[in-house]
């Protein structure tokens, strides 16, 4: 397991990150809402997309620590992985765009994904 946590711990670091944004979710939406009002972020914290944050950084966190290479599960968990945070970085930017001002959130979900993808294209290659 050592092993495969060294070969893998980008993938490691990024199902972390994962569940740290649903935890980032949870405590935000129990301390308080989202403002302005109708906000698509009042949206995203809602318990299925928490449920699909959770299920993505499990399935890398499978990959990570026993390395599985049955049924394109790396494809599957690389998509996986990129869809959810493509989909909040697409969140928190049109909340930005809405309020006008950029956030530490979209920065930051931004670089998740941008690394996601040049590591895709890294190991492609």
């Amino acid at each position: 397991m050592k092993k495969n946590l060294q070969h893998n711990y980008f993938w490691f670091i990024k199902s972390l990150e994962t569940y740290g944004l649903g935890i980032y979710f949870i405590i935000l939406h129990s301390s308080g809402t989202f403002s302005p009002p109708g906000n698509v972020l009042e949206y995203l914290d809602d318990p299925p997309f928490i449920f699909l944050l959770a299920v993505a950084a499990t399935v890398a966190m499978v990959y990570t620590l026993w390395n599985v290479h049955h049924l394109l599960y790396k494809p599957l968990m690389t998509g996986l992985l990129t869809f959810v945070w493509l989909i909040f970085l697409c969140g928190f930017a049109y909340s930005d765009w809405y309020v006008g001002r950029l956030s530490f959130q979209t920065m930051y979900s931004f670089f998740i994904v941008a690394s996601m993808v040049g590591q895709i294209m890294i190991k492609k290659g």
